[in-house]
């Protein structure tokens, strides 16, 4: 009788241990959630700082450039009858005219600035622009042919940041050159840009072809209005990976290691403004479209994704631990816990200050290489047996590992997460599922 009872109160000592146990690595993790957060918002303290850093480089190199044009602008005179002051009034309006063909053909070559350790993408481009022009239809538009001013036709093209032009050529109207004029401020096509006169205009010169040469300036991003009733784009450059974005994709595009290629073709009927219009009716300014220099290092992103998983590491790495005292009766410190899991989220600050000198996958490879040497080495302090040292340490790789995996994958990341979990968890039960939890 004495020895079951021994027995009894033996078995409720090792469960109140377990449970006690249990419960101290769990306030253990909830309490390493605080640092986790820390360390999140240093992230993007630091993506902060770089935001602002890649601006500032922006703004004085020049900023994502936009295009629109060239534009043909008639004025006319509106003429009114003005039933209460019994006589004819006459105001100013204007026609506006898009190309019949537009045709750019541009190259892009990117190059990287550095502000201190952050990192910018800008360009330089040569783009050349080419198309013609056709008669409106004036009877369509209910215009008397006498009322056009055709002696202060306008053509307009809009950019959105002047700063970026570092040189445009003329441009050829039916042959003849006709030098282009800085400013130009119309909300229906951008409120920056360059215009010339066409004085000499009259109908006796349609169609009309024209063409010019502009090598331009930006960051980021270069962009088109689909101005034609047909308009084709080619656009290559040696940046190998682009970001097509706006109205519009590219109806071909082909991308290497040595860069891209993807030309556009846009109708007038995929968009929704008409060829010609008078006055305010329509503005081009929403249909743009075109290519973005995509930089892959942002290793902030990639950073903080990574340190949303440290708690999942951090109960991985418990769990092995937890478990090896179960299994081999060898107790762990909670102190050698919080030890473990202090080495697990200075991984991720490795990981952060690292990977801003030579990239993320380099850095990840450094960081979990030093975390994981060090829990090692200090495993061996207070676990009996190298195989049991080399046991937590293949678990705490297979953890970093298993995350690296998910931040390449992207689009797949939560698949592949989701069915890793599950696999696991099955095995966790696998291997626990003989252990006599309550000592009996």
């Amino acid at each position: 009788m004495e020895t079951k009872e021994f027995l009894q109160n033996k078995s409720k000592s090792v469960n109140w241990q377990i449970t006690f146990k249990v419960v101290t690595i769990g306030i253990i993790a909830i309490a390493l959630l605080i640092p986790k957060f820390m360390i999140l918002s240093l992230i993007q303290e630091r993506e902060s700082t770089a935001g602002a850093s890649k601006m500032e480089v922006m703004q004085k190199w020049s900023l994502a450039q936009t295009v629109r044009g060239p534009v043909l602008v008639i004025p006319y005179i509106e003429r009114n009858f003005d039933s209460h002051e019994k006589q004819m009034t006459e105001a100013i309006k204007e026609l506006y005219i898009l190309p019949k063909m537009l045709k750019i053909d541009g190259e892009i070559f990117p190059q990287k600035l550095y502000r201190s350790i952050y990192e910018t993408v800008v360009y330089e481009s040569v783009i050349n622009i080419k198309g013609g022009f056709d008669l409106a239809d004036f009877d369509s538009q209910k215009i008397a042919g006498d009322d056009l001013m055709w002696d202060k036709a306008k053509i307009l093209v809009a950019i959105s940041d002047l700063r970026g032009i570092e040189e445009i050529g003329q441009l050829l109207w039916n042959g003849k050159p006709v030098t282009f004029l800085p400013g130009m401020e119309n909300p229906l096509i951008g409120t920056n840009g360059i215009s010339l006169d066409l004085s000499n205009l009259s109908s006796a010169g349609f169609p009309a072809n024209f063409g010019f040469t502009l090598k331009l300036k930006g960051s980021e991003s270069l962009k088109f209005a689909p101005l034609g009733e047909v308009t084709e784009v080619m656009l290559k450059s040696s940046w190998n990976d682009p970001g097509f974005e706006g109205s519009f994709l590219p109806t071909e595009r082909n991308i290497d290691k040595t860069g891209f290629q993807a030309q556009w073709k846009v109708l007038n009927f995929n968009r929704n403004f008409p060829q010609e219009w008078k006055n305010s009716e329509y503005k081009v300014t929403d249909a743009d479209f075109g290519v973005k220099l995509v930089s892959m290092a942002d290793h902030y992103q990639k950073s903080f994704r990574t340190a949303k998983y440290a708690i999942l590491v951090i109960l991985f790495t418990f769990l092995s631990f937890f478990l090896h005292e179960v299994i081999t009766k060898h107790r762990v410190h909670p102190f050698q816990y919080i030890l473990v899991g202090f080495a697990v989220l200075v991984f991720y600050l490795l990981l952060l200050s690292i990977s801003e000198q030579i990239g993320f996958n380099l850095a990840y490879l450094i960081s979990a290489i030093a975390v994981i040497t060090m829990i090692f080495a200090y495993s061996r302090t207070f676990l009996s047996k190298w195989l049991d040292s080399i046991i937590q340490t293949l678990i705490l790789t297979f953890s970093f590992g298993f995350i690296f995996v998910l931040m390449q994958l992207e689009s797949y990341a939560l698949l592949v997460g989701s069915v890793g979990l599950f696999f696991v968890l099955g095995l966790t039960m696998f291997f626990t599922r003989k252990i006599n939890w309550y000592g009996e």
